[in-house]
């Protein structure tokens, strides 16, 4: 072989080689499941807002039936003390309840708490709790406010609830709220909406400092993201997990409307985050494979008080877990994935 043949050999080999890594699938990360906490026998428990303080104590804020194996939502706060063994969690305390008339009167759920200082008639409280709430058994979700002193409670529903209202009621309306306090006026809501088909994964900031005078901003959608998803912040990214219906996976049986993977997503900050969910890189998830469970749901971040990431080197998932047939509700049990982040400092 000559001087010039080696050389055109040696660029085939460079151009194919480039070719066949930029074909390759991103190599996902696996996390470490574990068990964390149930309301025992006849109760479920759903839809984790998860936040820990700076003495590492965790407070889960969860959807749980107040009656064994009857079907009514209740708020619910699970207190977590950090040991050699992992997270023991204290039992759960109901928190806040349906209304016994009006727009939150049968179900109350997907909880979501930030420390975010808001003033109402003369007062100031330090907490704030987003809901959903319904007055019908299918229909018309909307999402409502209630605010605390403090984080335990008790909690004080906003009396020109619901925050986030919908009119139709043929329809599942609006629910399923994370937030993110942006600063010292302002959250930004992200949530499910019906509103407008194709378009239901959606945020919108709302300047919410002063109850009086609340401002609504313009509600802006995610294209491609799951309607059951919860972001958060760390310094440079943007963190997102969904529940997800991966269809080669997903074993037949009650219940159909429960999706089977749980999926964890990242979006560099210098991204605008309504970008495609294609344009997000997929880190790990959580599937049938991972959990031993043929259902996997819910997802949520564990955050600060205000919705940002502890730190960069992981990232603990809070998700439910069911199974299929006559008992799949009563499985509802609460589960944590926690990935290993500190491959992305180098994929910058």
């Amino acid at each position: 072989m000559n001087c010039r043949t080696f050389l055109l050999y040696l660029v085939v080999i460079a151009l194919f080689g480039c070719k066949k890594n930029n074909n390759e699938e991103p190599q996902l990360t696996s996390a470490q499941i574990r068990y964390e906490l149930s309301g025992g026998a006849g109760h479920y428990n759903y839809a984790p807002s998860v936040i820990e303080d700076k003495y590492k104590i965790r407070y889960a804020f969860v959807c749980q039936n107040r009656d064994p194996f009857k079907i009514i939502d209740y708020i619910y706060l699970f207190k977590g003390v950090p040991t050699q063994n992992g997270y023991v969690w204290q039992p759960g305390t109901r928190i806040v309840d349906p209304s016994e008339t009006g727009w939150d009167q049968i179900h109350i759920c997907d909880p979501d708490v930030r420390e975010f200082k808001v003033t109402y008639k003369g007062e100031t409280y330090d907490w704030i709790m987003t809901y959903l709430g319904v007055d019908q058994w299918h229909n018309h979700n909307q999402i409502g406010l209630a605010f605390s002193k403090c984080i335990e409670g008790p909690w004080i529903k906003f009396d020109k609830n619901p925050l986030v209202s919908y009119s139709d009621t043929t329809k599942w309306g609006v629910g399923q709220s994370t937030s993110i306090v942006l600063d010292s006026t302002t959250i930004r809501l992200f949530y499910h909406s019906t509103l407008v088909p194709g378009k239901g994964y959606v945020f919108r900031d709302i300047k919410l400092n002063d109850l009086d005078n609340i401002v609504l901003g313009e509600e802006k959608y995610i294209p491609g993201m799951s309607s059951n998803s919860y972001p958060a912040l760390s310094e440079n990214y943007i963190f997102m997990v969904s529940e997800e219906r991966k269809k080669e996976d997903y074993e037949p049986g009650i219940p159909t409307w429960v999706g089977n993977y749980s999926t964890l997503r990242y979006l560099p900050r210098s991204k605008d985050i309504t970008s495609p969910v294609e344009e997000w890189t997929e880190i790990g998830h959580v599937g049938p494979g991972e959990s031993g469970f043929p259902r996997n749901h819910n997802p949520g971040i564990l955050t600060d008080s205000k919705g940002y990431m502890l730190n960069e080197d992981e990232l603990v998932m809070y998700f439910t877990t069911a199974v299929t047939g006559e008992d799949w509700l009563w499985s509802y049990d609460l589960y944590s994935a926690t990935f290993n982040l500190r491959g992305l400092k180098k994929k910058k």
